[in-house]
């Protein structure tokens, strides 16, 4: 027997075999938390959106600095068109970034504006989600395009939106997520509780 031959026999192994060992350790060791973040990667770039609401725009339906959990699954296989008075995050090209509106106008809709209050196509809007009504002022008037919608915040009077955009209509197929929970963290980071959303009406 050569000298090699010797050499494996003493081991009991082939060079590479302490490396696949170690490797099957790792796997035994360390597969429950890489199983775990994969399922974590999967829900949340497929499933669900998790989103900020850094501003007070959509006062007091979504407090500032709370906390979305959104439905993100049906943005991402359609473009479903959304129900009007339902909340939605997308993203804005304009200011290149995320927001969560609520839906006003739908495609084919006209936008009009009276005495505080939202008309679309000539009805008087209820908004009965709203803090407040007869404040939203706009002196325009918008025709929603196919495939768009008009959105707009529940703090009519703190919400830069479709109606001072320079594009005011946004695409369907840049929503992101139909938020359902939202974690509200009150001053000092203080912890508010959770609660869900209503859709489509008081909130």
């Amino acid at each position: 027997m050569n000298e090699d031959g010797k050499r494996l026999e003493q081991n009991g192994s082939a060079p590479g075999a302490k490396e696949k060992w170690t490797l099957k350790r790792f796997w035994k060791e360390w597969r429950e938390v890489i199983i775990i973040l994969a399922v974590v990667f999967v829900v949340f770039k497929f499933i669900l959106q998790i989103a900020w609401v850094p501003s007070g725009s959509m006062e007091t339906t979504l407090p500032t600095k709370s906390v979305l959990l959104g439905w993100h699954l049906p943005y991402l296989v359609s473009d479903p068109v959304p129900q009007r008075g339902e909340i939605v995050t997308f993203w804005n090209d304009e200011l290149n970034t995320v927001l969560v509106k609520r839906v006003v106008g739908l495609p084919g809709d006209e936008i009009s504006f009276s005495g505080g209050f939202v008309y679309i196509n000539g009805e008087k809007q209820a908004e009965e989600y709203l803090p407040a009504q007869g404040i939203t002022d706009c002196d325009s008037t918008f025709q929603v395009p196919e495939g768009c919608f008009f959105a707009m915040g529940d703090n009519r009077t703190g919400s830069y939106d479709s109606r001072e955009w320079d594009n005011p209509y946004v695409p369907i197929k840049n929503i992101q997520a139909h938020p359902f929970v939202v974690a509200s963290i009150g001053s000092g980071h203080s912890w508010q509780g959770v609660r869900l959303i209503r859709q489509g009406g008081d909130s």
